[in-house]
């Protein structure tokens, strides 16, 4: 009854999303194609840091790459771009597991911390590489509506959520919270924490570089600064956190209602939504440890899967 009652819910809500468009302006629009890609993003971070309890500090790098190598793939290679986009995330996929088999083999801070040099590192590569726009970015071509962007946004951030959804209720997403919960028993166990692990970074950077490729054709013109920019793991960090990290709904709620709070907060001042930023951080890890979804669950009476929403083992 329960789980019926929330696919009801989330059906109403996917039709509400789905109306936008039509019934209101491009300013909208635009909004919500941000809450949809960072929607999207989040729920990727989720993966590896709600499911896992591996918190990446690094996902940009997926977000960048998958922008910067279809962006080039289609102006510099002329490749048709939806083919450079396929080529850009598969590509991006095999380049987060290959660096997750040695990543995943730290813990804790030491982890945070290689994910972060991750980031900056690829970041240094692709400024210094020209066939992926060097440090000057490069412009795509125009082209679609405000609308065609969103909805394929939301269709990301809608794959992203069922994809979190069929992990929680699989063997696969019963391993990563085994990880999760107490890795070194999980091994004990005859568990492949390895492949694992880097099973869970490789579909986070699918994710990543989905929203990536689809940024890069909206923006029309992308540059590495802004693509691999810190802030934007952050978010995701905090809209998981805020929503309730290893929930499905979580990084959806999260990035909404930063969207919402950001958008109020522009409407004052400009430089107002790094205050709300900072002032969402603070709210969340003195009164909301657990997000929004994961205090709900833990006040029904729901398993509490470890003390802390992050544990950071070393």
């Amino acid at each position: 009854m329960k789980r019926q009652r929330n696919m009801f819910l989330a059906a109403c809500v996917l039709l509400l999303a789905l109306c936008i468009p039509p019934l209101t302006n491009d300013y909208i629009v635009q909004v919500g194609t941000e809450m949809a890609m960072y929607a999207a993003l989040a729920g990727g971070w989720n993966l590896i840091g709600g499911l896992t309890g591996y918190p990446s500090f690094g996902n940009v790098a997926f977000f960048g790459l998958g922008a910067m190598l279809a962006g080039a793939l289609s102006v510099n290679a002329h490749w048709p771009y939806w083919l450079a986009a396929i080529a850009s995330v598969l590509g991006t996929g095999v380049f987060a597991l290959l660096l997750g088999l040695p990543l995943l083999r730290l813990k804790g801070h030491y982890f945070s911390i290689a994910t972060l040099a991750l980031a900056q590192a690829t970041l240094a590569v692709v400024t210094n590489t020209k066939f992926l726009g060097g440090g000057m970015g490069m412009s795509l071509p125009i082209v679609g509506s405000p609308g065609i962007f969103y909805y394929v946004m939301l269709s990301i951030a809608v794959l992203s959520a069922l994809i979190t959804y069929l992990l929680i209720h699989s063997e696969y997403g019963n391993t990563l919270l085994a990880i999760k919960s107490d890795e070194v028993a999980a091994q004990a166990v005859g568990i492949n924490t390895v492949l694992a692990k880097s099973s869970a970074f490789a579909l986070s950077g699918l994710l990543g570089a989905m929203a990536g490729v689809v940024y890069a054709i909206w923006q029309s013109y992308i540059d590495p600064p802004t693509v691999f920019e810190p802030s934007i793991t952050v978010l995701m960090l905090v809209m998981t956190m805020m929503g309730g990290a290893g929930t499905v709904a979580g990084p959806i709620l999260g990035a909404v209602l930063i969207g919402i709070l950001t958008q109020l907060a522009m409407a004052v001042s400009q430089n107002a939504s790094s205050l709300v930023l900072g002032l969402g951080i603070i709210a969340v890890v003195l009164f909301l440890p657990k997000g929004i979804m994961g205090s709900r669950r833990s006040g029904k009476g729901g398993k509490r899967r470890g003390k802390n929403t992050f544990p950071l083992r070393g």
